[in-house]
């Protein structure tokens, strides 16, 4: 693709804005063996501390001021907080840490504590039931207990879920939990492919063979439940377009496309920098951070051109709570 085929965005205001976030994913072990995730099976940590710091700097230079640790569990990495408490003395105003929540101990929270930068995501999959057969027996009480305890330490805590099938039914279970903790956000996004793998049993997790209706109707109750409760959904700008993604694998992005890419990079766990967590062919990849400055990253031509696809609406469209969600947020305000 020629380079002249971006020259009439390059200048627009998009292309020219500074780095928002960035995205490190520290390690890929994990703790538990999830039955939709194939993340766990890869078993490795990501780039060193000197270099995660470097990394962490030369974002800050560039703009960023919100830092996300990432892969797979993040306390499984000895480290960890001291990238945490790193990135919170340097600059960054705001650290989402997904979690599973079955690791975090007493000390750990002593650390978190004094980083009010950090706001935890712990993952909730449903009722215990449904959340154990998939992640693992005692794992949901571990999970509660320890987000209660982060709420009563003063931590910031909201409650993720994933759609899937085993959930679609039990998905208000979540919203009354928090609800009933005092957790004024949660989140849900759809089951993702790409972090189950090939050689997962697709078909049990997968909705394609759910009517559109019945994902339509789960996702109304939802909403109605939460309102209710007077629970966000972070996520809700999205329900309008997940029945499509789910039944029928349709990949939307917001209209006027996708500015993830113009205020974001991944950093994944070989050093390999992309501009978002779905934009990651060997075409999307940029550099190496073991080889490659991020700031020069950042104002690459390779970069501007892929800012100008996920702008021109050709990025592969994703709906993960990662996504440019407040962008889909933008239209449907002006619907």
């Amino acid at each position: 693709m020629s380079v002249s085929a971006f020259t009439p965005l390059r200048r627009s205001r998009s292309l020219a804005r500074p780095l928002d976030e960035i995205a490190i994913e520290l390690t890929v072990y994990c703790n538990l063996k999830c039955e939709m995730c194939s993340v766990w099976e890869l078993k490795q940590h990501g780039v060193p501390f000197e270099t995660v710091e470097k990394i962490l700097r030369q974002g800050r230079e560039l703009g960023a001021t919100v830092f996300t640790p990432c892969g797979a569990e993040s306390f499984m990495r000895k480290d960890f907080l001291d990238v945490v408490e790193l990135a919170h003395a340097i600059g960054y105003t705001k650290q989402d840490i997904v979690t599973n929540g079955t690791m975090i101990t007493e000390a750990h929270m002593d650390r978190l504590e004094a980083c009010p930068s950090v706001s935890l995501h712990v993952s909730i999959d449903g009722p215990k039931p449904i959340h154990d057969a998939l992640r693992g027996e005692g794992n949901y009480d571990k999970s509660v207990a320890t987000v209660r305890r982060l709420i009563e330490r003063g931590i910031d805590v909201g409650l993720s879920g994933v759609i899937l099938k085993e959930s679609l039914e039990h998905l208000r279970p979540l919203v009354t939990l928090a609800a009933e903790l005092g957790i004024g956000e949660v989140s849900f996004q759809p089951f993702q492919l790409e972090i189950s793998g090939p050689d997962k049993d697709l078909h049990r997790f997968s909705l394609m063979r759910t009517p559109r209706e019945k994902i339509i109707a789960e996702l109304e109750l939802l909403d109605a439940h939460a309102r209710q409760l007077g629970v966000n959904i972070f996520t809700e700008s999205l329900f309008g377009v997940i029945p499509d993604y789910l039944t029928e694998g349709i990949r939307p992005i917001p209209p006027g496309g996708c500015f993830l890419p113009s205020k974001f990079l991944l950093v994944d766990f070989r050093g390999d920098i992309y501009p978002c967590f779905f934009m990651r062919t060997d075409d999307d990849r940029m550099g190496n951070v073991m080889q490659d400055e991020i700031v020069d990253v950042w104002q690459s031509i390779h970069h501007q051109q892929l800012q100008t696809l996920a702008l021109t609406e050709r990025c592969p469209g994703c709906l993960a709570a990662c996504s440019d969600v407040e962008s889909f947020d933008a239209a449907g305000a002006a619907e």
